[in-house]
């Protein structure tokens, strides 16, 4: 079985990641998976109709790793960003995963300054973490951000 390529995240948020998928007393687990927050921010950026270039990256997964349910979502979004008016994208898995980083890193940015903000903490290194005691909160938070997305149609129409 192929690990399919990597999928690298801006080196500054990848604490974030990190730690949103670990589950300590201190601080519990909210994604399983860095795959599922990686698609959240994706599908957040592409909402918002900007996506960042990556420089100083860092590898967050392997594509082979993603379920049927993120890979379509992510190969949605590259066919409707390409401004192609076929589907030849889907032959370019590079560049699907590189439209899907982009959308992502900006989806990121989001998340940080509407939701995260509060607990979030900027290490010596500049790189970003999270650091909160109520999973509660910080779940609501983001379930209530996601819904208010949910206010439009899919962002497919």
């Amino acid at each position: 079985m192929s690990l399919g390529h990597r999928i690298y995240v801006r080196r500054r948020f990848i604490d974030i990641y990190r730690e949103l998928r670990t589950d300590k007393k201190s601080s519990p687990r909210i994604f399983t998976e860095n795959k599922d927050l990686f698609t959240l921010c994706c599908t957040i950026g592409y909402k918002s109709g900007n996506r960042n270039e990556l420089k100083n990256t860092e590898m967050l997964l392997w594509s082979g790793t993603l379920d049927e349910h993120q890979e379509t979502v992510l190969r949605s979004i590259a066919v409707k960003s390409s401004g192609e008016q076929n589907l030849n994208i889907l032959d370019d898995a590079e560049k699907v995963y590189k439209i899907a980083e982009q959308y992502a890193d900006h989806g990121m940015e989001i998340l940080i300054e509407e939701i995260f903000k509060p607990y979030i903490k900027e290490q010596e290194d500049g790189t970003l973490t999270i650091v909160y005691t109520e999973k509660a909160d910080l779940l609501k938070a983001i379930i209530h951000f996601v819904d208010s997305l949910n206010e439009d149609n899919s962002p497919f129409d």
